[in-house]
């Protein structure tokens, strides 16, 4: 499973920062997740989701400046 950093830390030796995304199994063993995520270290990591393109009609012209009409 994949946890996500989120104090600096050091893990079998490694040192991780923040916004670091380790494995269990593979960067450390699975009886540390326990330890981590008690004392805030890690926590599970979550994909983030995809944003979707929803100017589907907008064009790529740029909105035209409206200038003040003078008095006469």
């Amino acid at each position: 499973m994949k946890y996500e950093v989120k104090k600096r830390c050091v893990i079998k030796g490694s040192t991780w920062n923040v916004g670091d995304i380790v494995e269990s199994g593979k960067d450390f063993d699975e009886a540390d997740v326990k330890g981590l995520m008690g004392i805030e270290r890690i926590v599970p990591y979550a994909e983030p989701e995809k944003t979707e393109d929803r100017s589907i009609g907008l064009g790529e012209d740029k909105p035209r400046r409206r200038t003040r009409k003078k008095a006469d």
